[in-house]
This record gives structure tokens, C-alpha cells and sequence, in this order.
């Protein structure tokens, strides 16, 4: 038995996105979510969350294109009468040197990690005051947000460029009692891979022994967008197992924390671009 209440989760067929909105659903919140090409997997996650008495439906929608973040709250408010909640969790992780990223990388990066997110979630905030609903807002951010590794001057900075907006907008829709609030994951395993065949041994750089899985952060966004979080607007919660709390995560596992085989690879590219260049000539 529902309890009339309706959430959005973008990027819901895997990972993060596919345990929050199984874990709204046990809650009892009909569940709308996103996928942007895993058709077959979102039809079986919606099967999931039917089987729990709750009403859902899936949605075809890129983050990065220009209409598709704004007309997905639209969609889910036609189909589903109302939007309490809106988790911004679909987001690809690029990684760019700044030697050698091109206009369009970029462009089509702060896309889908910050503009498609911002639309989205404006989109669902209209509704929400619209319709008179204190609702809450929640963007999936990262660690990378707030310390910086050799390869994410991009992934990491539209993820504190995310935290930072957040702050705002908890401002400004607080007149509406709307709520806006980020998550920040650290080392999550949403593929279920063996860790120790991974480059960094990431189980024994975080001080709780293991990487984080969906239900950790499905947990977390489950609180915060719940009646207990009522109190709490503007704020990003770590959920790492304190991976963050010692420093860079690299410095963990090497002396160095500069990752030389990403700067030396990007280096030869550059050279090698300009020497063509020159050939050319």
C-alpha cells in the first residue's frame, strides 16, 4: 500500500539510481525513474518496484541533451498527478586533461553534469510550487567534489559546482518549504566487482573495511528525503565510510599523489598533436 507520495530518481535502472528507487518503493513512495539506454534493465527494475504495491513507470531521458531534464518532471507530473521528491542522480564520469580536451568534450560534460541536473530539478520545483507540495530536492554528488584527484578538474568541479548551487537553491525555494540537499558517495561498488583486481585497492583505503554498495546511499537519500530530514536544507552528506577523512585518496596508496601516468600520457598526446601540426605545415 502506497502512501500517495511520488519520487523521481534519474539514471534509475543501475547503481545508485536503481537502490533509491527500490528503497523509496519499500517505503511506500511511488517511483518514476530515468534510464538513458538500458531499456531492458529498467523494465525489470519497474517490475521490481511493482512487486512491491507501489505505482512506477520508466523513462527514456539524457541529461545531457537540451529539452529531455526539463519535460522528464513534466512527464512524471502528467502521469502521475503530483512530484514530492526529485533525486538527481544520472551523471557519466568523464575524465579530460586539460592539455588536451576539445571545446565540444567540455560542452558536452557540464551538460549532463550540471545543466542537465540544475533543469531537472528546476522543472520539479515548479511543479512543486505549483501544487503547493513541500517537497525535497537531492543531487548525487561525489568525495571528488571536495578533494581533488590528477584526473577530474571536470567531473569533480560540476560536482562541487553542484554542492555550491544547492546551498542557493535551498534559499530560494525555502519560502515553498521545498528542501534541497546533496549526497556525496565515496568508493561505491555499483558493479559488484572484486576489488582486490582493481588498480587501487580501494576496500583497504576506507577506514570501515569495504566500498560503499547502493543501499548504503539508497539509505542516506532515503533520510534525507524523508519527514525526519524535515529540519535539513542546504547540506551535503558524506557517505563514504570515512574514505575522505584522511586526505587525497590517492596519497593513501601511493607516496606521490599525482597520478604521472595520466600526466605523461596527456604530455605525449600534446606533443605528438603539435608535431602533426607542424608537418602539416
Amino acid at each position: 500500500m502506497g502512501n500517495g507520495k511520488v519520487c523521481l530518481v534519474t539514471g534509475g535502472s543501475h547503481g545508485i539510481g536503481m537502490g533509491i528507487a527500490l528503497k523509496m518503493a519499500s517505503l511506500g513512495w511511488d517511483v518514476a525513474f530515468s534510464y538513458r539506454s538500458r531499456e531492458e534493465e529498467a523494465g525489470g527494475i519497474r517490475d521490481r518496484i511493482a512487486e512491491k504495491g507501489v505505482r512506477c513507470r520508466f523513462y527514456r531521458a539524457d541529461m545531457g541533451d537540451s529539452d529531455a531534464p526539463s519535460a522528464l518532471p513534466d512527464a512524471v507530473r502528467a502521469d502521475f498527478g503530483r512530484i514530492d521528491a526529485v533525486v538527481c542522480n544520472a551523471a557519466r564520469d568523464t575524465r579530460f586533461s586539460i592539455l588536451n580536451v576539445t571545446a565540444g568534450e567540455l560542452r558536452e560534460a557540464t551538460a549532463q553534469l550540471f545543466c542537465g541536473q540544475i533543469l531537472c530539478a528546476g522543472a520539479a520545483a515548479r511543479w512543486m510550487v505549483r501544487d503547493r507540495i513541500p517537497g525535497s530536492i537531492l543531487f548525487i554528488t561525489s568525495i571528488h567534489g571536495q578533494m581533488p584527484t590528477t584526473t577530474d578538474f571536470c567531473y569533480g568541479g560540476m560536482k562541487a559546482a553542484l554542492e555550491r548551487a544547492a546551498k542557493s537553491l535551498a534559499l530560494e525555494l525555502s519560502p515553498y518549504r521545498i528542501r534541497v540537499n546533496c549526497i556525496a558517495p565515496g568508493a561505491v561498488n555499483v558493479y559488484h566487482k572484486d576489488d582486490t583486481k582493481r588498480k587501487y585497492p580501494y576496500a583497504d583505503m576506507v577506514p570501515l573495511g569495504r566500498q560503499g554498495t547502493e543501499e548504503d546511499i539508497a539509505g542516506a537519500a532515503a533520510f534525507l528525503l524523508g519527514e525526519e530530514a524535515g529540519y535539513i536544507t542546504g547540506e551535503t552528506l558524506r557517505v563514504d565510510g570515512g574514505f575522505a577523512l584522511p586526505g587525497l585518496p590517492e596519497g593513501w596508496a601511493q607516496a606521490y599523489p599525482v597520478e604521472m601516468g595520466f600526466v605523461q600520457k596527456n604530455y605525449e598526446e600534446l606533443m605528438k598533436r603539435d608535431e602533426d601540426a607542424a608537418m602539416q605545415r
